[in-house]
């Protein structure tokens, strides 16, 4: 004759099964909600603080970031892009994701385009990028982008009565790319009559090695905003490298650096921190 389970260890054991099926439900709710959060782009207009780029008031700079090879994110930025109508467009690095197969480079070439017919565009790369640097510059180059490695532009806005600022495309910071020297005009020349300059580096970290050089303004991605944020913590989940300007406008010295969540994501995807384009203002 077969023994039968004593009462208690029955219930027991009723009770660890709906544990495990309601930790199964909410963690499969969790990600769906993780995942559609993830693929709802926002647009999202800042203004800069007051005074952090004399003689360029009014300057419209829209702001992108981190595709990580997210296609449908791409499409939906370009037409918000053409909706926007900026004086200028930036993108921050990190086209792909370098462990992700890559496939379709027109399509994102076509996107590029869209993007570049709005306003002249500029770009740095990140650090995704890097593994894959002969391939996303030709997807730059052919999209009407100019890219900014290490190099600077002189860049004039009609607009504005065709007012002059430098513009400074970095390379990337964690893969070893990032030569200041080359690009940058050292501390005290033209401190009489300094020209604005904007930075772009993928990552916000380079602002601690400009310490010799004049800039004004700082565009970065690479954070993801964080990309988990928990209610009622200030501080993300996923704070990359212990980075503590993770979105939005920071003050750095006298200085100012803009960190943008960007489009794309990695893993599962985001949570109270949805990506975002950003078309910034200089009042």
């Amino acid at each position: 004759m077969t023994a039968t389970p004593a009462p208690k260890k029955r219930s027991l054991f009723r009770k660890c099964l709906y544990a495990a099926a309601a930790t199964i439900l909410l963690g499969s709710l969790l990600a769906s909600y993780m995942h559609w959060e993830a693929n709802h782009l926002e647009f999202n207009e800042n203004a800069a603080p007051a005074g952090c780029m004399p003689g360029l008031s009014g300057l419209r700079i829209l702001v992108l970031s981190d595709i990580h090879t997210n296609l449908p994110l791409l499409e939906q930025a370009a037409t918000m892009a053409e909706q926007a109508r900026p004086d200028m467009i930036v993108f921050l690095g990190d086209l792909y994701t370098d462990f992700l197969r890559v496939t379709h480079a027109g399509d994102y070439i076509a996107q590029m385009k869209r993007l570049s017919s709005v306003a002249p565009a500029y770009a740095c790369l990140g650090n995704h990028d890097m593994a894959l640097a002969d391939n996303v510059e030709r997807i730059l180059k052919e999209g009407g982008f100019t890219l900014l490695r290490n190099s600077a532009a002189f860049v004039s806005i009609p607009r504005l009565k065709n007012v002059e600022f430098k513009l400074v495309g970095l390379g990337d910071l964690r893969e070893g790319d990032f030569f200041p020297d080359r690009c940058m005009t050292p501390r005290g020349l033209e401190e009489n009559s300094p020209m604005p300059t904007i930075v772009l580096s993928h990552n916000p970290r380079g602002r601690e090695l400009l310490g010799n050089y004049r800039w004004d303004l700082m565009l970065s991605g690479h954070t993801h905003g964080g990309q988990i944020r928990l209610p009622f913590f200030s501080a993300p989940l996923l704070a990359s490298e212990g980075e503590t300007m993770n979105s939005g406008f920071h003050s750095y010295e006298d200085k100012q650096v803009f960190v943008t969540r960007g489009i794309g994501y990695l893993g599962p995807g985001r949570f109270n921190c949805p990506p975002e384009i950003n078309l910034i203002t200089i009042p």
